[in-house]
């Protein structure tokens, strides 16, 4: 995925670019599910020793059933 963050009048905006034909097809099956998909994210970091870590922010899809 192509990763573009947008940070405006302190609004942060993070877009996800389908880069292979595994990650349109994955968008797609989302977009088009008749079922549905939950999404959750989350912004997470290890911290240890009054440090951070591996910061990330993690997307979840969870197909309805």
């Amino acid at each position: 995925m192509i990763t573009e963050i947008k940070i405006l009048q302190g609004r942060a905006k993070i877009i996800l670019k389908a880069e292979s034909e595994f990650e349109r097809d994955l968008i797609e099956k989302v977009v088009d599910s008749k079922l549905g998909y939950e999404t959750t994210s989350s912004v997470k970091t290890d911290y240890s020793y009054h440090s951070h870590s591996n910061q990330r922010i993690e997307i979840n899809l969870l197909e309805n059933n």
